[in-house]
């Protein structure tokens, strides 16, 4: 893998490279230890997994010409991270290559799983903030609350591709098909171009309050319109030793055998922009009070 987290939780996620690494770890303990042959070696978090890391080829040049990267390490350090087999096993930067779909789960709630429920719970309006940046739809708290009452009722922090940097598509991915009347698409983006060229009988009207935004409602004289979306094809894979998570956004007009498809998009997932976003200092944090509040009211504080 090419990035590393200094602690487990939804800390920020940095590149590895020798000055960064070096300038974040301040080269103390526990990021910098001493191993039996008394040779000096680098730890650090799992960006995917929160299990310990080392890195490899900091200051030593690798055989085959790579650059510095860190590898899983099968065994807890103290005062970084303890080793989680299951959180290891679904891991995308893992050895292991196992295939899920929207319904898998993990068997165990373990801390990892457990880092997820609480994330979810203290981050639900940046959640529903970068989901709506993502697919161009501005999610009403009415919608949010509906999809996070599925994601609660499917488990959905115990889904086996669940991790803390992937929270904002998970939701959307497991809260099945969403409908879009009443809701807000940003104006001028290929959503709201394909909105009205293949679907004439929608309204979209210029929202009060979000000046960017146009509300979804059928045309006065207008056929009816059943406009959905939803989120599918969870897919992940390392190239060049990244991990590139991706999901697609489709959009329909009708249901069943007439559903009609009328807008397809490639959801690309970056790995640190979720975990960062959340880290930014208080001064420049732009919280949503109304969803806080509704993730507090849906989701008891884990004991």
């Amino acid at each position: 893998m090419k990035t590393f987290k200094l602690r487990i939780g939804s800390n920020n996620i940095h590149r590895i490279q020798k000055d960064i690494f070096e300038r974040e770890t301040l080269q103390q303990p526990p990021y910098y230890i001493y191993g039996e042959k008394n040779e000096l070696s680098q730890f650090a978090v799992c960006p995917a997994c929160d299990n310990p890391i080392q890195i490899i080829g900091l200051y030593k040049s690798i055989k085959d010409g790579r650059e510095c990267y860190g590898k899983h390490h099968l065994n807890s350090i103290r005062g970084l991270a303890e080793y989680n087999q299951q959180a290891y096993d679904y891991c995308p930067y893992s050895q292991n290559r196992i295939n899920v779909n929207e319904n898998s789960r993990k068997d165990q709630l373990t801390d990892y799983e457990r880092r997820i429920y609480t994330l979810m719970r203290e981050q639900f309006d940046r959640v529903i903030y970068v989901l709506s940046k993502a697919i161009d739809i501005k999610i009403t708290a009415s919608a949010a609350r509906r999809m996070l009452e599925t994601y609660i009722n499917g488990r959905g922090w115990l889904y086996s591709w669940a991790t803390l940097n992937n929270l904002p598509y998970v939701l959307g991915h497991l809260t099945w098909s969403k409908t879009l009347y009443g809701q807000l698409i940003f104006r001028d983006s290929p959503l709201h171009k394909a909105i009205i060229e293949k679907c004439p009988s929608a309204e979209l009207t210029p929202h009060s309050y979000y000046s960017d935004y146009d509300i979804i409602s059928k045309k006065e004289n207008g056929n009816y319109i059943d406009l959905n979306y939803c989120i599918i094809d969870h897919k992940r894979s390392i190239v060049n030793d990244q991990n590139e998570e991706t999901m697609q956004l489709l959009v329909t007009n009708g249901r069943g055998n007439h559903a009609e498809l009328i807008f397809k998009k490639r959801l690309e997932i970056d790995e640190a922009y979720f975990l960062n976003l959340i880290n930014l200092p208080e001064e420049r944090a732009q919280r949503n009070e109304s969803l806080i509040n509704i993730a507090a009211e849906l989701m008891p504080a884990l004991t």
